[in-house]
């Protein structure tokens, strides 16, 4: 019995780690407001997962996805209805990513970076990407391989909008990021806002089809595969001939399966890096048709 105490409600649970694609998978079908992944040293994952207080099926379908996912036991907490990351905000500290890139959780604030680092402001919060999962740390350690100057760059699925503010620190003469999701176009907007220097990426919510008749030299998609398999074809429409495409959010069991998906849109995979149990991929499309 869930008590009506706010406006939200925690769907708590435990899976194992190696289970965290199919949650994505599960969760991708549906309207939850939010998502967070803790992984701990036992190799299991604590999960949280938000929903509104009066959505009682979806509330229902969360909790059938964790049990069927191997979750002994799960929990349903009210939240009431207030920032409720803030304090988990608060505890959070700068880090590192790559050999570049200093992700500072406190954007407003008056900390720095290392002399030889990027500092980029994210204020984390869930669904939208803030650097710490493997998928959006390894698209930034793509980008150091990248010689961004000058380069057109689309961000497609942009959320927190970091890899966006990345590209457009490293020099890009163009930054466009989509996002379905108009909450995720507006905070990417906010995340370029808070940058220390003057950041433009040109942001708006909508797919890849609503591009028109352009081309981008470099195209950033960190998305799980079942999102971004079915745009392949629309994205390889918008890579300039020669132009790169990198790909995150792909699990290693996974890896075959994108390497076929690239191949029937005549993509070619030229690199690759691994974190944990996630892979990223850059491919490139040739100068033909």
């Amino acid at each position: 019995m869930i008590r009506r105490m706010g406006d939200f409600v925690e769907v708590r649970g435990r899976i194992p780690e190696t289970l965290e694609g199919d949650l994505a998978d599960e969760l991708s079908r549906l309207a939850v407001l939010g998502v967070q992944i803790e992984p701990t040293d036992s190799g299991d994952s604590h999960i949280s997962v938000w929903a509104r207080e009066g959505d009682a099926e979806l509330i229902e379908e969360i909790r059938e996805v964790l049990f069927g996912l191997g979750s002994e036991t799960v929990a349903c907490i009210p939240t009431p209805a207030r920032d409720w990351s803030e304090g988990w905000r608060e505890n959070l500290v700068a880090f590192a990513v790559g050999e570049r890139w200093w992700i500072d959780p406190h954007p407003d604030g008056a900390g720095g970076a290392p002399d030889d680092r990027f500092r980029l402001g994210v204020v984390p919060r869930a669904a939208f990407g803030s650097g710490t999962h493997e998928s959006t740390r390894l698209m930034l350690m793509h980008l150091e391989d990248v010689e961004c100057r000058g380069l057109t760059v689309l961000d497609l699925g942009t959320g927190s909008g970091v890899l966006a503010v990345a590209a457009d620190r490293l020099g890009a003469a163009a930054v466009v990021a989509l996002d379905i999701d108009p909450i995720a176009a507006w905070e990417a907007r906010s995340t370029s806002a808070r940058q220390g220097w003057t950041c433009r990426p040109m942001i708006a919510a909508g797919s890849v089809g609503c591009l028109g008749d352009v081309s981008f030299d470099l195209i950033l998609c960190n998305m799980i595969v079942t999102n971004f398999g079915p745009m392949l074809d629309g994205i390889r429409r918008v890579l300039a001939p020669g132009g790169a495409l990198i790909l995150s959010g792909i699990l290693e069991t996974e890896s075959r399966t994108v390497q076929e998906l690239l191949t029937d849109s005549r993509m070619a995979i030229v690199g690759q890096r691994r974190l944990g149990e996630w892979i990223s991929i850059r491919a490139t499309r040739g100068s033909g048709a």
